[in-house]
């Protein structure tokens, strides 16, 4: 979803008229913590996808340390508001991965209803580890990954409100830096 919000807002602020440049003055502190923080999670999707055993014994861990780095880089960017917005998304599915063992639940309901039970045997996979099943057991679960997505979008999914909050923040954060006239001059304080 992070992907199809920076595309979205992108194409937005070009559309009003923004500029690409913009982005570049973001006062942004520790963007490696950002970036790593990405590349664990894509590499848990991409190894779990893939069957590697390495996944099933240390992924909720590298998932949860993923998720450390990226608060710490939203406290050291603080001072920029959007960031601010994104960081609540970000903590709401932390929250909700932490009480429920590692994984984001997702609901087999919303699944059907985006069009996406082939991801069913994946996420009962023993190697991905950073979805799984919304059950009875389940905690936080109306801050699971309960909200479809379903065609006509181009890419259907499952949401949660942090993911909806986190893509909120993604796009007013391009629109206030790539837009002309919109793009305050920010604290580096």
């Amino acid at each position: 979803m992070l992907i199809d919000a920076l595309v979205i807002s992108l194409i937005v602020a070009l559309l009003r008229g923004g500029k690409l440049r913009g982005l570049a003055d973001l006062p942004l502190r520790r963007i490696e913590l950002i970036v790593l923080a990405f590349l664990i999670q894509f590499s848990l999707a991409w190894g779990g996808e893939r069957g590697f055993v390495f996944f099933s014994k240390w992924g909720d861990y590298l998932y949860i340390g993923s998720y450390i780095l990226l608060l710490i880089a939203i406290w050291y960017n603080r001072h920029i508001k959007e960031m601010i917005i994104f960081g609540i998304g970000v903590s709401i599915n932390f929250l909700v991965i932490l009480a429920n063992g590692g994984q984001m639940p997702v609901s087999i309901n919303a699944l059907k209803r985006a069009g996406m039970m082939d991801v069913l045997p994946l996420l009962k996979s023993k190697t991905y580890v950073l979805h799984g099943l919304l059950n009875e057991g389940t905690r936080l679960k109306f801050l699971a990954d309960i909200i479809p997505l379903p065609p006509p979008y181009p890419r259907p999914r499952v949401l949660s409100v942090g993911d909806i909050i986190m893509a909120l923040g993604i796009f007013l954060l391009i629109q206030h830096s790539m837009v002309k006239g919109k793009g305050r001059r920010r604290k580096s304080n």
